[in-house]
């Protein structure tokens, strides 16, 4: 069985003619159409969610402290830039 492209070409160009002339296959096609599109992006949505990243099973002591450690230099180093006073190169003397 051989597809003949001249026969679907013209077809395909009809188309739009055909539904404008016929409202009522028109609203069906566009509501056929709408529904594919919304169920072919839910199931996009819920292969994402199934793909989610793997939970952390255990809790890593040493790198949190390590962490903790970083953020106490870094508070440390903050409050010493508080403390320290500069001199002000406008102000008359």
């Amino acid at each position: 069985m051989k597809i003949n492209f001249k026969k679907l070409k013209n077809s395909l160009k009809r188309l739009p003619t055909i539904l404008v002339e016929k409202f009522v296959l028109s609203f069906l096609f566009l509501l056929i159409f709408s529904l594919l599109i919304l169920f072919l992006t839910f199931e996009i949505l819920i292969k994402e969610k199934k793909q989610e990243a793997p939970k952390v099973e255990s809790f890593n002591q040493a790198l949190y402290q390590k962490v903790l450690e970083k953020w106490k230099e870094r508070e440390k180093k903050f409050e010493e830039i508080d403390q320290k006073i500069y001199l002000n190169p406008f102000e008359e003397k």
